[in-house]
């Protein structure tokens, strides 16, 4: 579920405001058998308060650009509201942040966080300014991968340009027609000042008394140290309380740090004079080693000497699980992400175990009181009525196309008389969304044509202006693959427009300008952002569990399309989104969450915090479960650590708990129920969803026991035919061996605990015969032959 507010080398892009274009007559594109409308449908969405066409307001919304040459300009960014508002703010780079003022920019190093342990606070900034500068807006210059340049504008001659890096402990500020100043303000910025003097030091550490002449001054305001550094030569002088800045020739630039200590000032100048120009992220999924690698390449320009080496952070997602050999011997930052570990060079080398996923698994023993004429019955009240219609909006209908999907594959398995009609409705729902007919008012998809984008409608929860696509448009993406082996002309006729759908949130093409460079997926921070259009302190993502899902589609549809490159960057997305999800939203090593936070999830997070909370309910059982949204074996990451699942779980009960007495005190009514039954069909599928990578046997009995009480309305939902099969499924199966990975992407060794023994499972969407090697690290284990658009298990020895 999802809810929100409707509020290479550089590419160079003007904040000005462009003559609107009349909008273009709407025309089919063909792709495949498929196609997409040209453009936007007119007036199909409208704010009946403020008689405005939403689709139109984002098309001809005011994008603050330096240069607007038609290139596809990000959104869901860390930085999005740079590109939308006259000033950018809640910048935040780690480990600090940068807001746009009428003056110039604030720069603020956070060193606490909020009493309740939400929010990095970020006070006491600097202030980079000049005299009489006076700035009318931020214009975005330039992004790549991991950076973003700016423009502090007030003519063509007389401007600042500023570029910021993720997890780059620098600010680089270059000035034209502008002699700079530093000024030191108040509490929270936004112009004040503050009232406590700075002192200074110099490259060792000692105290400075202003002027100071060179390339390096140190300063210390409101327990912070900050490392400022210039051309040679440079004048530092005090001036009204703040430092007046003269260059001596003609470069003209400021390099600043947040330093954690005064003493560490000299080791920061050995980096701080490269500016990045350029960043670029590659990754090679090696499928017979199981690893993903990636290769993090800055290009620099000395602005002082020759040096191109950058101090480069990273964080836990980065780090923990990493095989490859990376020095993180620099300085180490505290963020709201856990520690920022600090290493200086131009390319980086991470590589990630990847041991496959699957799109469901083989049928369950029938010795394990596994029930097919159950999970029959559910077919066929629930997913076999070809009169049925699914959600007409990208969300509802995208969740319920991937049900059907998961339905079509269990019926399969069951050699099951409803597999054929779940699968024909499928179909017909699928290339109904995937075909656009002139006159339609709903499942199809339109072309943005100036913000570069595909927008599904009826768009949903600010789809149509690119938020929570990724979620949304992954459930599409997920259900053609899954179709594409069952239905092999479906594939032939649709994949490609199925493969554009997936380009749309998460490009992975740099050649295809139709759509921004993964529009939805920040690279470094290793998750997906879910708004479209930012907010002043950020930008936010909630429901972890549909980010991964959407990546686990995109290998799913690589796969059965034989697309190695969309496989890939599925493998890449999903690689860096489940452990970010992981670690940034549950926590489960200790060392992420603030220690005045106290709960051991979240609901969402921002830029700058962590909520506990969501978009839509304060509950608990939401908080968790948005999170286990949806049930299927490529969320079996969470049992990564065999502890955490339980562990998760118990935290959820007794919160859930807590919320219903807290909620019961304020009624003046007796609390509800915080089990299984009260959640309901589709939520407490996500629950049992979640618990079964853990302990399959409790779900099983869970199911059980409320299937055989009167009137039960949790069991026999339709969320739970795929949860029952997959939970009785993996009470043989056992859980995933992590030591051991297959020869493919879609490829899975489960170890069952009791028995010892292991199961080679592998799915093959191909046309022909797969022979799937399974390795224990380097050392073979078994060869799994897998007939055409087939899953298969075997035996493997024991461990």
């Amino acid at each position: 579920m999802a809810s929100r507010p409707i509020p290479g080398l550089f590419a160079l892009f003007v904040a000005i405001a462009l003559p609107v274009p009349e909008a273009p007559a709407q025309q089919p594109v063909p792709v495949g058998r498929g196609s997409y409308a040209s453009a936007p449908p007119p007036r199909l969405m409208v704010d009946p308060k403020r008689n405005v066409d939403l689709v139109d307001e984002v098309e001809t919304r005011r994008l603050y650009l330096v240069r607007d040459d038609g290139a596809p300009v990000p959104s869901n960014a860390w930085y999005q509201n740079l590109i939308f508002q006259q000033y950018g703010t809640g910048l935040w780079a780690m480990p600090h942040k940068v807001d746009a003022t009428p003056e110039g920019i604030e720069i603020f190093q956070a060193t606490s966080f909020s009493g309740d342990g939400q929010r990095a606070v970020a006070e006491f900034p600097l202030v980079v300014s000049g005299p009489s500068f006076k700035p009318i807006d931020s214009r975005a210059k330039a992004w790549t991968d991991w950076t973003v340049a700016f423009r502090m504008f007030e003519s063509d001659a007389r401007y600042m340009d500023v570029t910021l890096g993720e997890g780059m402990p620098a600010v680089w500020c270059e000035f034209t027609g502008v002699r700079p100043s530093i000024a030191f303000g108040g509490p929270h910025g936004k112009g004040s000042r503050s009232k406590d003097a700075p002192a200074f030091f110099d490259l060792a550490g000692k105290p400075a008394a202003l002027p100071v002449t060179g390339d390096a001054l140190g300063i210390l305001h409101a327990g912070r140290a900050w490392g400022v550094f210039a051309p040679d030569g440079t004048t530092f002088a005090a001036d009204a309380g703040g430092v007046a800045v003269g260059f001596p020739a003609r470069d003209a630039f400021l390099v600043i740090c947040p330093l954690p200590d005064a003493a560490s000032i000299a080791r920061f100048r050995r980096t701080a004079f490269a500016v990045p120009r350029d960043t670029r992220l590659s990754w090679t999924y090696d499928r017979a080693a199981g690893t993903l690698t990636t290769t993090w390449k800055i290009v620099a320009e000395p602005l002082k000497g020759g040096g191109r080496a950058v101090l480069q952070g990273w964080l836990p997602h980065h780090w923990r699980d990493n095989i490859a050999p990376l020095a993180l011997d620099g300085p180490v930052y505290t963020t709201i992400r856990g520690p920022l570990k600090c290493a200086a060079g131009d390319t980086f080398i991470l590589r990630h175990p990847f041991q496959g996923i699957l799109p469901n698994l083989p049928a369950p023993q029938t010795g394990g009181g596994f029930d097919a004429g159950r999970v029959a019955a559910l077919l066929k009240e629930h997913f076999a009525d070809p009169s049925r219609r699914l959600g007409a909006d990208t969300y509802w209908g995208g969740k319920d196309l991937q049900r059907y999907a998961q339905a079509a594959f269990i019926a399969a398995q069951l050699k099951d008389a409803s597999a054929e009609p779940i699968a024909r409705k499928l179909r017909a729902e699928l290339e109904d969304w995937f075909t656009w007919t002139p006159g339609e008012q709903d499942r199809f998809f339109a072309y943005y044509p100036r913000r570069k984008g595909l927008v599904g409608f009826k768009a949903s929860y600010g789809s149509e202006h690119f938020t929570d696509q990724h979620f949304h448009y992954g459930y599409f993406v997920y259900a053609a693959g899954l179709l594409g082996p069952l239905q092999p002309d479906f594939a032939a006729g649709f994949g490609e427009m199925a493969r554009c759908v997936a380009r749309t949130y998460a490009n992975y093409d740099r050649a295809d300008a139709r759509f921004p460079f993964f529009r939805t997926f920040d690279l470094w921070r290793g998750h997906s952002f879910a708004d479209g259009n930012g907010f002043p302190d950020g930008n936010n993502q909630e429901s972890t569990g549909e980010a991964v899902n959407s990546w686990a589609g995109m290998i799913l549809l690589g796969e059965a399309l034989g697309d190695p490159e969309l496989t890939a960057a599925g493998v890449m997305g999903y690689t860096f989104e489940s452990r970010a999800g992981l670690e940034y939203w549950f926590d489960p090593h200790g060392d992420v969450f603030p220690a005045a936070y106290p709960h051991e999830a979240c609901g969402m997070i921002w830029s700058n915090g962590i909520v506990w909370g969501t978009w839509f309910t304060a509950s608990p059982a939401w908080i968790y479960g948005i999170q286990w949204v949806p049930t299927a074996p490529h969320a079996s990451f969470y049992d990564r650590d065999r502890a955490f699942i339980r562990r998760a779980y118990a935290g959820a009960v007794r919160e859930q708990e807590a919320f219903e007495e807290r909620e019961a005190a304020k009624a003046k009514k007796p609390r509800k129920p915080a089990d299984i039954r009260s959640l309901g069909g589709e939520l407490a599928s996500y629950h049992l969803g979640f618990l079964l990578h853990a302990d399959p046997a409790w779900v099983v009995e869970q199911i059980d026991r409320l299937w055989a009480e009167p009137g039960d309305k949790v069991a026999h939902d339709p969320w739970m035919a795929n949860v029952y099969y997959l939970a009785h499924a993996l009470k043989g199966l056992g859980r995933v061996d992590w030591a051991c990975h297959g020869g493919s992407p879609t490829s899975t060794v489960y170890v069952n605990e009791t028995t010892k023994t292991r199961t080679l499972v592998a799915w093959n969407p191909s046309a022909k015969e797969q022979a799937v090697p399974f390795f224990e690290g380097a050392k073979p284990i078994g060869t799994l032959r897998v007939p055409p658009r087939a899953i298969a298990s075997m035996p493997a020895a024991s461990r």
